[in-house]
């Protein structure tokens, strides 16, 4: 079963102003054979008033979006491609396979820190994430929880973390990290077949390597040659 196969609903979160990334992304897809598919659809990216419990609006805004989406796909009781509208599919991508096991599926990451195995990394972007209808529902009732609750289940290594903000909640692809943490039983697969154009996104807050500036310029060329790649040949 390929990649796009094993998805019944297709949501892409886009700023509704935003007619450039809709029609990169309609072209995009059309190129991969999803041109005029019914499981393909915009989701309007939500921007709310304030920042909330969280560090910006933008912040704020993606969280919510991204638990909506969820919300209905749990609603719906199914296997759900959740992307936002910067995200570049790699070639590879045709000839994927997808696994007969998977809950939660990352199709492109980049890994926070010196850690290499995704599994146990802390992990930046949630611009290619799937979720088998158990995870989503799942992901809804975790997410729901930092929000409305004041004292969250977060994981063992965050509470001990002396940097750990409980007034602060994570942005969503911190949540997804903190998700697979606190629900190990969840089966999670990666797979490197998308990356983020390489600029700032409006959907979201500025993540914290764009707001500082020594390091906003090494995560530049982070993006950069993560564009490089995807224009050569890979094996394996």
């Amino acid at each position: 079963m390929s990649l796009f196969d094993r998805f019944q609903w297709i949501p892409i979160i886009s700023l509704p102003h935003r007619h450039d990334r809709r029609k990169s992304m309609t072209r995009q897809l059309a190129g991969l054979g999803l041109g005029g598919d019914p499981r393909v659809a915009f989701f309007d990216a939500i921007r709310p008033s304030s920042e909330g419990a969280f560090d910006k609006i933008g912040t704020h805004g993606a969280f919510l979006s991204h638990l909506n989406v969820l919300r209905e796909a749990a609603r719906r009781k199914v296997w759900v491609l959740v992307l936002e509208d910067d995200c570049v599919f790699r070639p590879e991508v045709a000839d994927y396979a997808f696994p007969d096991r998977c809950d939660i599926f990352y199709g492109g990451w980049e890994v926070l820190g010196d850690a290499n195995d995704p599994h146990t990394a802390d992990l930046i972007g949630a611009h290619c994430m799937g979720f088998s209808p158990r995870a989503a529902k799942v992901a809804v009732e975790y997410l729901s929880s930092l929000l409305e609750s004041s004292d969250p289940v977060v994981p063992e290594d965050v509470a001990r973390d002396e940097r750990y903000r409980a007034d602060i909640r994570p942005p969503v692809d911190g949540a997804y990290v903190w998700l697979r943490k606190v629900h190990p039983e969840l089966t999670t697969v990666f797979a490197d077949l998308s990356y983020q154009r390489p600029s700032r996104t409006d959907i979201g807050a500025h993540k914290w390597f764009d707001r500082t500036p020594l390091v906003r310029d090494l995560a530049g060329m982070a993006r950069r040659l993560r564009r490089s790649r995807s224009a050569k040949p890979r094996n394996g």
